[in-house]
């Protein structure tokens, strides 16, 4: 077991989480309708690749990602395509299941490559937190050198139990996959960060784990580290600094620090998109609260409706006071049940007035301090509270806003009951618009810039066939034709460079945004991206007609 070091502030609200960890998981009866929504993960929405009538099967690809940072999505019932809009797809069953599936790769023997290709087209993102794109998180290794893959398995947030379930019934599973992500990227080491609340999850671990080390199952060694319950452990970096004492800076990413994390249900769909050829289609997910009389664990089909899931566990109506997609702390109640189950959707609690009752009226902050003591990020939520209220976004930004988890420990234990993550989401709403309108101008400006480096360009390439042709009388024609071309060459390849170091300043742009913060739009960097794309492509067409056209002694 590792040496457990400890990071500032959590606090210990009821786990209730006996009510959904006692029963088996089971599978949810098959929906005769889907709704997929495109928008299902970090960056920009997939984009259809069906049409109406189309006849599919589970698993066929009925939207494609689009641009760097975006996910395939996957038909999760077989039938006909029933709906197509701008932000999902619909399909109606017909009760045959039938499946497309791709084929079976050998991670071992696997090229890198054909992993990562394996990861994109079936549509892998994280289950546990922002949905980042798992064929992305693993090349993070191109930038970082990663000596430990930490498997997130501290479930801290109340009422949900999916990981914990998983982990009991697919333990071997869960940990080859993270052989795969250790792999891709590289690492040496893997440790398992759980809570003690969840023995049954840590004897299967134990039990899988002593049985790999006597059958030699591991090429990367695994060490399965117990720490105290206490939320929020599983922040990333809570939990990277109670196992590694590693601090991850302000601003930065886990493998800043040499680590990678991921949660127990991504692992288990990477190796059943890559041993199965099974793409993200269904996922484990928690259902409970005091308004359902079958609480439990259930494999469910993506886009099923979340008003027929809950029926399907007991719901009763008169006693439904709110449902909240996600835990207590950090979920978001839901304003209608005609919502879909996504892949981001790990628990849904129906919960009774008496259970989760509203908070009481706010009252101004007596500066008592105990927000500060249960940070666990070691901000000062009394001060971010009032310059997010005053919209004093460069106090915000001294006081380190985005390091924020929005765990909502500091509301918790305010006894004034602010609201103090509203406070922050929105601030933090505001601030991304800022950047969204600040992209949308350095694109405005670049594309200024590019025009007036091609009318500059023009302007040197008319200027020399001038002075080409003014020299004429005192050349021969060979020369002075070579002379001319000379000049233009020279032109075409300072525009060409221009154009490439536009194209890597976009993508690296792009990379760091989407990485240091998954919840911004990046449309207009795409457009970006693309534009500058499509001129080093004109670029390279105008350089290499140019270069055709020199006499064969020029050099290229």
């Amino acid at each position: 077991m590792s040496s457990a070091y400890d990071f500032p502030g959590g606090i210990h609200p009821p786990q209730r989480k006996q009510r959904s960890n006692q029963a088996a998981l089971i599978e949810a009866p098959l929906p005769k309708r889907v709704v997929l929504p495109l928008q299902q993960h970090s960056g920009q929405p997939a984009t259809p690749c069906v049409v109406l009538g189309d006849v599919v099967k589970v698993g066929s690809v009925v939207a494609k990602r689009e641009g760097m940072i975006s996910s395939d999505l996957h038909a999760t019932i077989s039938g006909m395509v029933g709906e197509i809009s701008a932000t999902h797809i619909t399909i109606e069953g017909d009760g045959q299941d039938e499946w497309q599936r791709l084929p079976h790769l050998d991670w071992q023997s696997a090229a890198h490559e054909a992993l990562l290709t394996r990861l994109s087209e079936s549509g892998i993102v994280g289950l546990g937190g922002a949905g980042f794109p798992s064929h992305i998180k693993a090349r993070v290794v191109e930038r970082h050198t990663i000596h430990t893959l930490v498997i997130n398995a501290a479930e801290c947030e109340p009422y949900i139990t999916a990981d914990d379930l998983t982990l009991r019934h697919y333990p071997a599973e869960v940990l080859e996959g993270a052989q795969i992500i250790a792999k891709l990227c590289g690492a040496p080491h893997i440790i398992i960060g759980i809570e003690d609340n969840k023995p049954e999850a840590i004897e299967a671990l134990q039990r899988e784990l002593q049985l790999d080390l006597t059958n030699s199952h591991q090429p990367v060694p695994v060490e399965l580290a117990v720490i105290a319950t206490r939320y929020p452990s599983g922040g990333e970096r809570q939990l990277i600094k109670k196992l590694l004492d590693l601090d991850v800076p302000s601003g930065g990413l886990p493998a800043d620090v040499g680590v990678l994390c991921h949660n127990p249900g991504t692992l288990l769909a990477i190796l059943q998109a890559v041993r199965d050829g099974q793409p993200l289609i269904s996922r484990i997910v928690t259902l409970t609260g005091d308004a359902i009389t079958q609480p439990g664990n259930r494999w469910v089909r993506l886009g099923t409706s979340v008003k027929e899931l809950l029926e399907q566990a007991g719901l009763n109506p008169s006693g439904l006071d709110q449902v909240i997609q996600g835990g207590p702390m950090m979920g978001t109640p839901l304003l209608t049940l005609d919502t879909p189950v996504t892949k981001l959707t790990n628990c849904l609690i129906a919960a009774t007035i008496d259970e989760l009752p509203p908070s009481p009226v706010e009252s101004p902050c007596i500066r008592c301090g105990e927000c500060e003591s249960v940070c666990p990020v070691a901000l000062l939520p009394q001060q971010l509270h009032w310059y997010a209220r005053a919209e004093d976004d460069a106090k915000l930004a001294r006081y380190h806003l985005f390091d924020c988890i929005e765990c909502g420990a500091c509301s918790y234990v305010c006894p004034s009951h602010i609201p103090l993550v509203v406070d922050y989401r929105e601030a933090k709403s505001r601030i991304r618009l800022q950047r969204i309108e600040t992209a949308k101008a350095e694109y405005a400006k670049h594309r200024f810039e590019f025009r007036q480096a091609r009318l500059a360009r023009e302007e040197a390439e008319k200027q020399a066939r001038r002075e080409a042709r003014q020299a004429q009388q005192r050349r021969t024609p060979t020369s002075a034709a070579a002379s001319s071309d000379t000049a233009d060459l020279r032109g075409l390849r300072i525009a060409h460079a221009a154009a490439k170091a536009s194209v890597k300043k976009a993508e690296k742009t792009l990379a760091r945004v989407a990485q240091e913060d998954p919840k911004q739009p990046l449309d207009d960097l795409e457009m970006q991206l693309a534009t500058a794309q499509e001129n080093l492509r004109a670029a390279e067409l105008q350089l290499a007609q140019a270069r055709n056209q020199q006499p064969s002694k020029e050099s290229p």
